[in-house]
């Protein structure tokens, strides 16, 4: 059947007037065994930076069955000397990869650095293609926003992603560049100052290729072969909708923000599309829980274009008062295109997640590339054990790592925070720990990441208020190199505070007291965790078993760490103790066991 469509992308305009989309060139070859490492790298910055990344994969080895003469054209341009060599916007390049495990901190550093450098140039591209003849042109609207005059070179190139091929391990080629137009050579151009230039060009795709999975990349490169502007646009108005996000609010119950037995909720859910064309569809959300009951749905009229985030759905249920407690429950999320997601959803009164590492591994798992996460006893913040991304016995890491621990769901309380110690030890700007959140969609968000040396327990503390009531699992992720091994990451006494004490006044939960102790039992020093809401915080008392007050905290806010000590600093004996939260019109008890 002939299909004509037109389609349009703007890129690094409107609201991203200042948005710089990164061109990265990638010299490789299939044959090359260190080239998977760099492919994986490639792709997964791809996926996060959809809409500021755009990646031609040259094949210039003429031993290579994706070889082309174009792109033997730009391995000389370039002077490139081995594979796989990686260059960011012509500037940044790195050369070397690795078989089993990813180039993603690498690369992304680069990225990053290159984002950071504005473009004076913004790239409008439209395409029309007849799927019939198999052949299509594409414009490309250059717009000077500089106050300078921009000359260089104009190159459009068409790529294909998703090409089935067995190569050292690997299962397709992605971003392979079919054909650059008019040449190698690119188009000389200038743009005066504060103008527009539109350029077009047409283009045939060949039979044996897969014209759903073609796109067609457009770049301006300066004589130094700096990069200044990068665009990207497919054949097909494809979209491929997912789930993304969602906004809770509680419509019914004791005000907590969290869902528990006997409830009611009302969710906005958010759909991303991960594909380039437009998605215009009608949402629905249905659930097939015997204690969930949906009660109203309203989809919402939305226009997504490609990387784009948007509102799919709202929709309320209610809760059985005979949920079992904690429960979870799985919302199936329809687009209406044929893509469906599902949303994780816990119910429970007992929100929040600790763990000492001292009863097992429990409901975490762990896996990957060279996978080397591990409960040890060789070092711990308290009493014994902690999770160890090394080997055990040689206490080194081995190479190219991909190795992630993933914790089970939970429910984050409103205004809580995610604590944790730590020590690691890794190769500086090479190997990197990253600390991710899932919100249930797949899309793990990073709060931060470690790399460098830390040779004590420190303690890492990152705000979870975007996550508050939502349902979140926690990831360490490990990544080395072929390079350097060092010691590793250790991580234990992992916590995000649950609600602790009875809120005197349901309605209202800005006046519940929140406390919890971690690690519990300790043996150096224990953190006290803690929240008054509206309540002023006069001080943390502790006492002994005798009811005598050994330490008193004042003028704090939201946590302390006590060390074992009494007021004159000596250390107390082992034992049972009470801290005590006192405000002014409440206070809290919790028991903590010293272990000496």
């Amino acid at each position: 059947m002939k299909r004509l469509l037109i389609l349009l992308v703007i890129l690094g305009t409107g609201l991203y007037a200042s948005q710089r989309v990164v061109v990265s060139e990638t010299f490789t070859a299939t044959w090359c065994p260190y080239c998977p490492g760099a492919a994986r790298g490639v792709e997964e910055n791809y996926d996060r930076s959809y809409d500021s990344l755009v990646v031609i994969g040259y094949h210039p080895s003429t031993s290579d069955p994706f070889y082309s003469s174009e792109a033997a054209a730009r391995s000389s341009y370039y002077g490139i000397s081995g594979y796989p060599t990686i260059w960011f916007d012509g500037t940044i390049s790195e050369v070397g990869g690795e078989h089993s495990g990813t180039m993603y901190p690498l690369y992304r550093r680069h990225l990053t650095t290159r984002l950071g450098v504005s473009s004076p140039l913004e790239i409008n591209l439209t395409c029309t293609y007849d799927s019939t003849s198999n052949s299509g042109t594409v414009q490309a609207n250059i717009q000077n926003t500089s106050g300078s005059s921009v000359s260089g070179y104009l190159f459009f190139v068409i790529v294909e992603n998703d090409i089935p091929y067995n190569w050292q391990g690997m299962t397709k080629l992605d971003f392979a560049m079919r054909d650059m137009l008019p040449s190698a050579s690119g188009e000389s151009v200038t743009i005066p100052a504060s103008d527009t230039i539109i350029r077009s060009t047409n283009f045939t795709i060949n039979s044996a290729w897969d014209e759903h999975n073609c796109k067609i990349v457009v770049f301006v490169q300066a004589s130094n072969k700096e990069i200044y502007q990068g665009a990207e646009i497919g054949l097909f108005d494809a979209q491929e909708m997912t789930y993304y996000d969602v906004n809770l609010a509680e419509t019914s119950g004791n005000g907590n923000g969290f869902a528990e037995p006997g409830e009611s909720m009302a969710i906005s859910a958010f759909g991303k599309n991960i594909r380039d064309g437009v998605y215009t569809g009608t949402a629905s959300v249905s659930c097939s829980d015997p204690y969930i009951t949906i009660t109203s749905s309203t989809p919402q009229s939305v226009s997504l274009g490609p990387g784009d985030v948007g509102n799919v759905i709202d929709f309320a249920f209610d809760i059985s008062a005979g949920c079992p407690d904690p429960h979870q429950v799985q919302f199936d999320l329809d687009f209406g295109n044929g893509d469906v997601s599902s949303i994780p959803f816990i119910i429970t009164t007992q929100p929040g997640f600790s763990d000492d590492i001292e009863s097992g591994q429990g409901d975490w798992t762990h896996s990957g590339t060279n996978d080397n996460w591990h409960i040890t006893t060789h070092k711990s913040n308290s009493p014994t054990h902690s999770w160890y991304c090394g080997v055990e016995g040689s206490w080194q890491y081995t190479n190219e790592n991909d190795a992630k621990l993933v914790s089970p769901y939970f429910v984050v309380t409103p205004d809580s925070s995610l604590y944790f110690y730590q020590q690691y030890s890794l190769e500086t700007n090479y190997d990197y720990g990253y600390i991710e959140v899932d919100n249930g969609s797949g899309w793990f968000q990073i709060l931060d990441d470690v790399n460098g040396t830390q040779a004590s327990w420190v303690q890492a503390s990152y705000s979870l208020t975007n996550y508050a009531g939502k349902t979140i699992r926690l990831r360490f992720r490990f990544i080395s190199d072929p390079g350097t091994i060092q010691e590793g990451w250790y991580v234990d006494d992992i916590l995000v505070p649950g609600y602790i004490g009875i809120k005197e006044n349901k309605s209202e939960a800005s006046t519940a007291l929140r406390l919890q102790v971690v690690p519990n039992p300790f043996v150096r020093r224990t953190t006290l965790v803690f929240q008054a809401g509206a309540e002023k915080v006069l001080g943390v008392d502790i006492y002994d078993s005798s009811g005598r007050c050994i330490r008193q905290f004042q003028n704090i806010t939201e946590q302390v760490i006590w060390d074992g000590t009494d007021k004159q600093g000596t250390s107390v004996p082992a034992g049972v103790y009470f801290v005590k939260l006192r405000t002014g019109s409440k206070q809290l008890m919790e028991k903590v066991v010293l272990v000496r």
